[in-house]
């Protein structure tokens, strides 16, 4: 049976005025080449961008000539998506004669976009990172779909996480078959979080804590079973965040696939947030983050 090319059919590629990567739409068409997709590309005017403009306005100028300036900030982005960034996807799109549809939209990047997820059936969000702007990227949190986080990384392999804090269930397919369909080869880490020793079930449930004995135990099934199927896969115990950046320095991946890890907890227990971007501001590859 040969692999499934139909799981990323329709994807969003979401660009802020915030940050711009050519990168992002050169990895949209080798996708969407690979995948037969279509794309739906979309330039977001950073609500946050307009508010800055209040605060930095002069305090004695009339709501009139506030909103001037707000509407003329308007105007420039979307000139901007018009003459640069839809030419430069015309430009990549149409020369691989790949379908796609062009819109501009205000607001917060991750309302925008999980606001576009719900109306329409994409699989796949596809998106740039950059560490030092205004956007809070909460939807990495929040979209029930895949979200894939464009980084650096020019390997040919894939690296496959998995841990006590994940069903990992999804991760290893949905590897497998991204392994076989871009020709990259696999490689996967069962990474035994010494900081939250809990298990978490397939419905994403955290179990209470367990010794850290019984959580190697598990993973070492865990790994007999992915080396039963040929795959490479190697088991180690640490700070999850830290061994997922250790094991992709050594790699040079141009993909790390991550599931619903469910990380509460950090050093001396202290409660984690937000374990998705602090993985991404740690790692610097691209990134596929399952839901």
């Amino acid at each position: 049976m040969g692999a499934d090319k139909s799981m990323f059919k329709n994807i969003l590629v979401p660009i802020s005025s915030e940050f711009y990567s050519k990168d992002l739409l050169e990895k949209s068409v080798f996708l969407a080449e690979k995948f037969k997709s279509n794309l739906d590309l979309i330039y977001i005017i950073e609500e946050k961008t307009l508010s800055q403009t209040d605060r930095q306005t002069d305090a004695y100028r009339t709501h009139y000539e506030i909103e001037e300036t707000k509407n003329l900030i308007i105007k420039k982005q979307k000139e901007t998506a018009d003459n640069i960034i839809f030419n430069d996807a015309k430009f990549y799109f149409k020369e691989k004669n790949i379908p796609f549809k062009e819109k501009i939209a205000e607001g917060e990047f991750s309302q925008v976009v999980k606001k576009e997820t719900d109306k329409n059936k994409h699989d796949l969000i596809l998106m740039a990172f950059a560490k030092e702007c205004l956007l809070n990227y909460r939807l990495l949190d929040e979209v029930e779909i895949p979200v894939w986080v464009e980084g650096k990384g020019q390997g040919k392999s894939i690296l496959a996480v998995c841990s006590n804090l994940a069903p990992n269930q999804k991760v290893p397919d949905i590897s497998i078959e991204l392994s076989k369909i871009l020709d990259w080869k696999l490689k996967m880490l069962y990474v035994v979080d010494k900081e939250d020793c809990v298990e978490v079930d397939e419905n994403c449930l955290r179990s209470d804590k367990k010794p850290e004995r019984d959580l190697l135990f598990k993973g070492q099934i865990f790994v007999e079973d992915m080396k039963k199927k040929g795959i490479d896969v190697k088991l180690v115990k640490g700070n999850l965040e830290n061994e997922t950046t250790k094991a992709a320095q050594m790699i040079d991946p141009n993909l790390i696939v991550v599931g619903r890890e469910q990380k509460k907890k950090g050093v001396f227990g202290i409660p984690v947030k937000n374990i998705r971007k602090k993985i991404v501001k740690k790692c610097d590859y691209s990134i596929l983050f399952l839901h």
